[in-house]
């Protein structure tokens, strides 16, 4: 199971400066693909409003994507955004604040090549806008460049006609930007104290696990638990382990340990929470694979993983009516996802399956992407009525002849097949 667990490794660059994270910049990057679907109940906003923001998202997009620092710095309300993240922020002379201005933007430079991954998206879908006279919260789902979904929010300020962002966070990993501005700025602040190697190696270890290097990660981890970290960035550190230990197979006992540790700190820890799924999930210990996953719907909502987790447990244990459920609840949050509409259509009583499902398949987008996959679900399954089904609507909606070509085969010899069976008994 892939984690979700990138915008988390990033926010560590938010701990280190490291003046050698330099990349050089993506100037062909395409534009991210941003629409509005309002959660029922959701506020109304106006045309106009919902057309500035997304105009916002897009530009705030293309700085972060094309590593385009000084957009991005013109974007920021850093004064808004020192006075929530550091503590006696808002009693700051101005000349104190001028002086965490300028460490903020040194430090956001240097760091700008990995920490751009905590903002970066591919996709966004709106789902919520509360408006509250010059001050909006955007709540969306977006993809980053591995595809991987997040839930985020931005908080915006409108200042002379132009919206800049106060704080944002990823709410899928529990992560917000002035909390972990805030996070360093006291550990730094601690008795003990937070040394600069401790900060580097920190973001060293983002840099690891971004690469795919889990026993480096692994190492710098050790590392760091042999010095003496303050105790404020406890629960962020052990996140951070638990989440390097669960990519090492060899390592499982410490792996479990690192679980115990971190849900005894913070037993509402999204990352624990996505650890603890996934890892029951895998070893086919369904009824915890469902425990955990409803602990995630309850805190951060489910995404795509976890209700396709929650479904498929269901699924496994025989447990018609909850995969049900499941199944239905899978495809009202992702309607134009084929694999959840194949759930379901797995899911419902025989009778029911072509009334429900029909007019899902009609709108799912893209057409020949999406129905070429269920039908694929339905090859692999040998089921010949949900072919026949998704044949017809794929005639109808003139998408993929050549896949229909092939589902027309397959069908013909599982037809075929399942008469043999019946001469012979004859």
């Amino acid at each position: 199971m892939r984690l979700h667990l990138t915008a988390f490794f990033a926010g560590l660059a938010l701990f280190g400066h490291s003046a050698g994270l330099a990349q050089t910049p993506q100037e062909n990057a395409a534009p991210a693909s941003i629409k509005v679907s309002l959660l029922p109940g959701a506020q109304s906003v106006d045309a106009s409003t919902q057309a500035a923001l997304i105009a916002w998202l897009s530009k705030f997009q293309k700085a972060v994507h094309q590593m385009r620092f000084s957009d991005y710095m013109e974007m920021v309300d850093w004064d808004t955004l020192i006075e929530t993240g550091y503590a006696g922020g808002p009693e700051m002379d101005a000349a104190k604040k001028l002086r965490m201005k300028k460490i903020l933007v040194v430090a956001n430079e240097r760091s700008f090549p990995l920490i751009r991954q905590f903002f970066q998206f591919q996709d966004a879908e709106i789902r919520r806008l509360d408006l509250t006279g010059d001050k909006a919260v955007v709540v969306a789902r977006i993809h980053d460049e591995d595809d991987m979904e997040y839930k985020v929010r931005w908080w915006l300020q409108r200042r002379g006609g132009q919206w800049l962002m106060t704080d944002f966070e990823n709410i899928s990993v529990n992560m917000r930007l002035s909390a972990i501005l805030q996070m360093g700025a006291q550990a730094a602040a601690a008795n003990e104290g937070f040394k600069s190697e401790q900060s580097q190696k920190l973001t060293q270890v983002g840099i690891a696990v971004q690469d795919g290097e889990f026993d480096k990660a692994y190492t710098l981890i050790k590392e760091l638990e042999a010095t003496k970290l303050p105790a404020v960035i406890n629960e962020f550190f052990l996140a951070v382990k638990a989440s390097v230990l669960s990519q090492m197979e060899e390592k499982k006992d410490e792996f479990e340990s690192a679980l115990l540790a971190l849900e005894k700190v913070a037993p509402e820890n999204p990352v624990l929470l996505i650890l603890r799924t996934s890892h029951y999930y895998d070893d086919e210990d369904y009824k915890n694979a469902i425990v955990w996953a409803k602990k995630i719907g309850a805190t951060v909502g489910h995404d795509a993983d976890t209700w396709e987790i929650l479904a498929e447990s269901h699924r496994n244990l025989k447990e018609d009516k909850e995969f049900l459920a499941a199944a239905e609840g899978w495809v009202a949050d992702y309607p134009n996802l084929p694999l959840a509409v194949w759930a379901l259509w797995e899911a419902l009583p025989a009778g029911e399956r072509e009334a429900r499902i029909k007019p899902l398949l009609e709108k799912l987008t893209p057409a020949e992407d999406a129905l070429t996959t269920f039908g694929g679900a339905a090859e692999i399954e040998d089921d010949a009525t949900a072919l026949k089904l998704v044949i017809s609507v794929m005639q109808a909606r003139k998408v993929a002849p050549e896949a229909i070509e092939d589902f027309q085969t397959q069908l013909k010899e599982l037809l075929e097949s399942q008469k043999k069976p019946a001469k012979d008994a004859r």
